[in-house]
């Protein structure tokens, strides 16, 4: 009988896990097995939860560990990491899979410098990369778009988006940061140098997430970080925010929106006690993708 050709593919998946999970034991990084059907949803503008219903009552299928592994740092387990499956909605594309598998991890009482050493070692299991850059949100914009992002004119707008030929008609949004968001996905991105490893810093205030800002040449900016490599977001990482009152008020942004959703108390409560945190999520199917150089997400599961 003839092997599948999937068969070398999900040989080498093995492999690539357990080179993971070697990685974080070596640093004596814990790994933590959270739960993924959850009593509440993640409140995100752009992630949506899927919804489950055991025994009657709704639950969501966890779009990440983040909530569930800060509360375990809260509790003083503080170096972390989940490596398994998570869930999201409305999710399907060939760079996108409804279920997918991310390495999420976090590290107490270190420098940005070494987290993002810690970081590179991980892509270097997957890839090989000509060079590595790091540049601002700020700087990409500027270079190919001759745009500044903190200093936002509609009709600078409109002329970008007409010369990169992009319509809003095809999407259901129009407010800046999802028109920044779209200018960064199908323009910035296929702009930037292939083979080369970017890591992208900075970004607005608006797209904090859940991450500390600071202030810098009096711009409010989000400590947020994310790895792009040939058109694919690798990771996204966040210096945490541990304020409780801010957290909540993103959330309460996000709820004028999307009204039907709850928001975890235990969660917010966890924050407090994070400290000096720094975390990152990556997707490991988009990693193994690289390294098998396969353009479709369904090319490396088993399904």
């Amino acid at each position: 009988m003839s092997q599948d050709p999937k068969v070398k593919i999900f040989t080498d998946r093995s492999y690539q896990l357990k080179k993971v999970r070697d990685f974080f034991y070596k640093k004596n990084i814990l790994e933590v097995d959270t739960q993924a059907l959850l009593k509440y949803p993640t409140i995100d503008f752009y992630i949506d939860s899927i919804k489950a219903y055991p025994s009657n009552k709704l639950h969501y299928l966890h779009t990440s560990p983040e909530y569930e592994m800060k509360k375990i740092i809260s509790k003083g387990m503080r170096d972390i990491y989940y490596l398994g499956h998570v869930f999201r909605d409305k999710e399907k594309s060939k760079k996108h899979h409804f279920e997918f598998t991310m390495i999420e991890w976090y590290k107490s009482d270190i420098t940005f410098e070494e987290f993002i050493k810690d970081n590179l070692k991980i892509i270097k299991l997957f890839i090989r990369f000509k060079k590595f850059e790091k540049v601002s949100y700020q700087t990409l914009f500027k270079s190919y778009l001759n745009f500044d992002c903190f200093d936002i004119r509609k009709e600078e707008f409109k002329k970008i988006l007409k010369n990169e030929n992009i319509s809003l008609e095809n999407f259901d949004f129009c407010s800046n940061e999802e028109i920044l968001n779209l200018l960064f996905d199908y323009v910035i991105e296929k702009k930037c140098s292939k083979n080369v490893l970017y890591l992208v810093y900075d970004f607005p205030s608006n797209q904090a997430a859940l991450a500390k800002t600071y202030i810098k040449n009096n711009i409010e900016v989000a400590f947020r970080f994310e790895f792009f490599f040939n058109g694919l977001e690798l990771g996204n990482g966040f210096f945490e925010l541990d304020d409780e009152k801010i957290q909540k008020e993103r959330f309460l942004k996000i709820l004028k929106v999307k009204k039907d959703l709850e928001i975890d108390s235990d969660f917010l409560n966890s924050l407090k006690n994070l400290g000096n945190l720094f975390g990152i999520a990556f997707g490991f199917d988009r990693l193994f993708m690289l390294k098998h150089n396969k353009k479709n997400i369904e090319d490396i599961l088993f399904l």
